[in-house]
């Protein structure tokens, strides 16, 4: 049997469910049907499937126009092919950017623009009698057409799950930098070195972003992927909200 070499998202993935402790096989075969998940996770709130899609390093040159919303759809739509034989799991599209300058994955705006339609601002607009500046009323952020979660699409994808590294060390520098303007980058250090024990301007950590689908017809569990580098998007009430931000992340 051949075995592909692991892309940098299923790596990164792994160094992730291995920093939480969570049991999970690789690519594990299920009978009677044609594809693998590439990742069976298993936790004391249930199994997940999850199949990780990279975004490949990009650099472009000059001007140009570009829909940030384009390339995550093709990764949804690559995992909604992935899990059609998987209705019966929670399935996650776990996303990875390798360097690519147009892709948001991180950006809640880009991201659930994505999932439910492309992102923009509804602007009431008065006829007749002209308002006045004061009593205008304010934009309204709205989700428009093209969206590729509604109640009868993609309800096998219970969320997209975006990896990051949090480079915790560079931002409690940078932090410190914007406290004391006027200190020099070493007296910088010495203060962080004080603040905070241990301190390494070079620390980093593995977490995730997950962006629920309000749609899925499986929910994951709010009770996994909710480390302490972790944050989480979902329905509550009538909006999406950030539901979830781990104190490592919020500290950071």
């Amino acid at each position: 049997m051949t075995v592909h070499e692991q892309t940098e998202g299923e790596r990164q993935f792994e160094r992730y469910l291995e920093s939480m402790r969570y049991s999970y096989e690789f690519e594990k075969p299920y009978a009677e049907r044609a594809k693998k998940p590439d990742f069976t996770i298993t936790t004391g709130h249930g199994v997940l499937l999850a199949d990780a899609k990279d975004f490949d390093s990009y650099m472009p040159l000059g001007f140009m126009q570009v829909d940030v919303h384009f390339r995550i759809r093709e990764k949804i739509q690559a995992g909604y092919k992935k899990f059609k034989e998987y209705k019966d799991f929670p399935c996650c599209v776990v996303l990875q950017n390798n360097g690519n300058v147009h892709v948001f994955s991180e950006e809640p705006r880009v991201v659930l623009g994505s999932m439910y339609g492309d992102f923009g601002f509804a602007v009431p607009v008065s006829v007749g009698a002209v308002r006045s500046p004061v009593d205008r009323p304010e934009p309204v952020p709205v989700f428009q057409g093209n969206a590729c979660m509604t109640p009868t699409k993609n309800t096998t994808i219970s969320a997209l799950v975006s990896l990051r590294e949090i480079p915790v060390g560079m931002r409690r520098l940078t932090k410190i930098w914007k406290e004391f303007p006027d200190k020099h980058t070493n007296e910088c250090l010495a203060i962080a070195e004080e603040r905070f024990p241990g301190f390494d301007p070079d620390e980093k950590h593995m977490g995730v972003i997950v962006w629920e689908n309000c749609y899925a017809r499986l929910p994951v569990s709010r009770e996994i992927f909710n480390g302490p580098y972790d944050e989480r998007w979902g329905l509550v009430g009538e909006n999406i909200e950030q539901v979830f931000c781990g104190a490592g992340a919020l500290d950071s």
